[in-house]
C-alpha cells in the first residue's frame, strides 16, 4: 500500500527525503503522544522544517495522519517479512516473533521504527470514514500475512484439522496491540511479553504433534478452555 497517489510524491530525492522526515517523526510523536497531542506545528519543529515546506506535502493534519498510518503499515509489513521469521509457517517462527517484538518494542528512538499501530486504533474514531478504513485496511493486510502462513502450516499437517486460521491470526494480532498498549502505559515490558507468549502458546494447542505443544522453555500450552476465544476451539471468523 503506498503512502499516498504516487502522483502527488515528491519527484525529486531531496523532496522524498524531507516528506519521509516529516511522516517518521509524526508518527513518532503520535505513538508517544497520541493524535490529540499531536499538532502540525510540533511536527514542523521536530522534522527541522519550515511551516511552507510542511504545507507543501500535507495540507492539513488529517493529511497527514493518512500519511502516518499507511508508513506503520509499511513498517508493520516489512517488519513480518523479515527473514528472521522465515514464513511464520512453523512454530519456530512464531517463537522468534515473539522475541523480535519485543525487543524492538523497547526501542523507543525516532531512527528505529516500531512495528505497531499504538494508540491509533483507539483515537481514529474523531476523523472521517476513509482515514479509519486506511487503517482497516492495513489490519487486513496484516491479518492476512498470518493467516496465509497458518494456513500453510495446517496444509503441511503442522496444525490440527480443527484449527482455523483465521481465528488464530486475530489472536495473535490482538495480542501484539493489546500487549504493546498496556507496556506503554505501565512503561514495563511484562505486559507484552505475557500476551504474546499467551498468544503463542494457544497457538501450540492446535499442534498436530505432540511435541510442538510445548514450547521451547518447557512450559506446556494452556488448555484451550481458558483461551481468550469463543468457544473451545478456535472456531471460524472473518478477519
Amino acid at each position: 500500500m503506498s503512502e499516498d497517489d504516487p502522483q502527488q510524491l515528491p519527484v525529486t530525492q531531496r523532496g522524498r527525503a524531507t516528506r519521509d522526515r516529516i511522516v517518521s517523526c509524526a508518527a513518532e510523536l503520535v505513538l508517544v503522544h497520541g493524535l490529540s497531542g499531536v499538532s502540525l506545528d510540533n511536527v514542523r519543529q521536530a522534522a527541522s522544517v519550515s511551516g511552507s515546506q510542511l504545507t507543501h506535502y500535507f495540507a492539513d493534519k488529517d493529511a497527514l495522519v493518512r500519511a502516518v498510518i499507511a508508513r506503520q503499515t509499511e513498517v508493520l509489513l516489512d517488519f513480518h517479512r523479515q527473514p528472521a521469521l522465515g514464513n511464520l509457517d512453523t512454530f519456530d517462527d512464531y517463537e522468534a516473533w515473539v522475541e523480535l517484538t519485543l525487543t524492538f518494542s523497547r526501542r523507543k528512538v525516532g531512527n528505529q521504527p516500531l512495528p505497531t499501530y499504538g494508540v491509533l486504533a483507539g483515537q481514529l474514531s474523531k476523523y472521517d470514514e476513509s482515514t479509519r478504513e486506511l487503517l482497516a485496511d492495513g489490519y487486513r493486510e496484516w491479518l492476512a500475512l498470518f493467516r496465509r502462513g497458518l494456513a500453510r502450516m495446517k496444509k503441511n499437517g503442522l496444525l490440527t484439522e480443527d484449527a482455523a486460521p483465521a481465528t488464530l491470526a486475530n489472536v495473535l494480532v490482538s495480542a501484539h496491540e493489546g500487549g504493546n498498549m498496556m507496556t506503554g502505559a505501565y512503561g514495563k515490558t511484562w505486559p507484552d511479553r505475557d500476551a504474546l507468549n499467551f498468544a503463542v502458546a494457544y497457538l501450540r494447542q492446535f499442534a498436530a504433534r505432540p511435541q510442538d505443544r510445548r514450547s521451547p522453555s518447557g512450559g506446556a500450552a494452556p488448555r484451550r478452555g481458558a483461551a481468550p476465544v469463543r468457544g473451545s476451539r478456535a472456531t471460524k471468523s472473518r478477519a
